[in-house]
């Protein structure tokens, strides 16, 4: 297996020892290994310590500057990061794995790699993230009628994460130990990716654009069923943003069939 990390990375200084020893846990399961990181405009000791990990390891890893990452808008920023790491992957490695990965405190704990060899022996999915003691990554979610994103509602959209957090909690519990959860989008701070089935799909931060390619009737479905549940709430179409990972799998699903699937096991 080839397998290649991605990590997008902006002052996270205090993180990447425990990011560091994973990777090499990582590298000591799968000799063909590659890492990139993409970091920009830090104001830490990332970039020395990025640079001191590349020098020093045998196994490829690639560093990538990306300081003209300017965006207004954070999650475009974040969008144009990872599309700068997958557009190098495809350009320069052989790769049939990619891992897209948060270089924050979601991966300081250590991973269970047994469970990444496991899963990459089955041919049941296209992307696969993992579940955790308490499903945090709600922004990144989309499933059954959830069509839109978590944020985009006006004045209750608090409550809006508390409602779908309950029902994803319930339904992975549910899953047989050998099941898997179809979604629309999941990420939870890492995913694996089949990487041929994701060729040419790219990230994009911005609710505008994700509206190509979720329509107005599913949204609007979405907002009938929780207002069964939850009293005056409406869509909000100023909402600028949107988790750069719900454009990303909704277009391969959409352009390749791509199987977007959650584990009921935690990773770490």
């Amino acid at each position: 297996m080839n397998i290649t990390c991605c990590l997008c990375i902006r002052n996270c200084e205090k993180f990447l020892p425990n990011i560091f020893r994973n990777l090499d846990s990582l590298n000591k399961k799968f000799n063909n290994l590659s890492i990139i990181f993409v970091y920009d405009n830090c104001s830490d000791n990332t970039e020395k310590l990025l640079k001191e990990y590349t020098y020093t390891k045998k196994y490829n890893v690639f560093l990538i500057n990306n300081n003209t990452n300017t965006s207004p808008h954070r999650t475009q920023r974040i969008a144009n990061a990872r599309n700068k790491a997958i557009e190098f992957m495809y350009k320069s490695i052989k790769t049939d794995f990619h891992f897209m990965i948060d270089a924050d405190d979601v991966n300081c704990n250590e991973w269970n790699i047994d469970l990444i060899e496991k899963y990459l022996l089955i041919d049941t999915w296209d992307s696969l993230s993992f579940n955790r003691p308490s499903y945090y990554d709600m922004w990144a979610l989309l499933y059954g009628d959830f069509k839109h994103h978590c944020w985009g509602f006006k004045n209750n959209s608090v409550n809006v994460i508390e409602y779908m957090k309950k029902d994803i909690i319930d339904k992975l519990d549910n899953l047989k130990p050998d099941e898997l959860f179809e979604c629309i989008s999941a990420f939870n701070g890492f995913a694996i990716y089949r990487t041929p089935v994701f060729k040419n799909i790219t990230y994009d931060g911005l609710y505008s654009n994700i509206k190509n390619v979720i329509t107005d009737y599913e949204r609007q479905k979405n907002l009938e069923i929780l207002r069964k549940h939850i009293p005056n709430l409406y869509i909000d179409e100023n909402h600028t943003e949107i988790c750069e990972h719900i454009f990303y799998h909704v277009n391969a699903i959409k352009q390749n069939n791509a199987r977007i699937r959650i584990s009921k096991f935690c990773l770490f």
